[in-house]
């Protein structure tokens, strides 16, 4: 079993848990509206307003077999960072 984290933009939000979905992994969207502000700087005089872009972060745990196939179906969204990690089964 490997645990794989990554961040992607939630522009691409939908189109990946279809890609999930047809790959047979169910795929469940948690939304918190919290606190988001809005950053300001100033340089030489000039206060400047920018937004931070949205991004999601997803976790799953998936076999072995399945990781492959799974980095292959997130890579096509560009833009993103994934990590691998060993994940450690507990006796029931």
């Amino acid at each position: 079993m490997k645990l794989v984290v990554g961040i992607i933009y939630t522009r691409d939000m939908l189109k990946l848990g279809d890609a999930l979905e047809a790959m047979g992994l169910i795929v469940h969207e948690t939304a918190y509206e919290g606190h988001r502000a809005v950053q300001y700087r100033v340089f030489e005089g000039v206060a400047y307003m920018y937004r931070l872009l949205n991004r999601v972060k997803i976790r799953t745990v998936v076999s072995d077999e399945l990781v492959g196939t799974l980095m292959d179906t997130l890579h096509s969204f560009g833009n993103c960072k994934f990590v691998i990690t060993p994940q450690q089964i507990c006796p029931a």
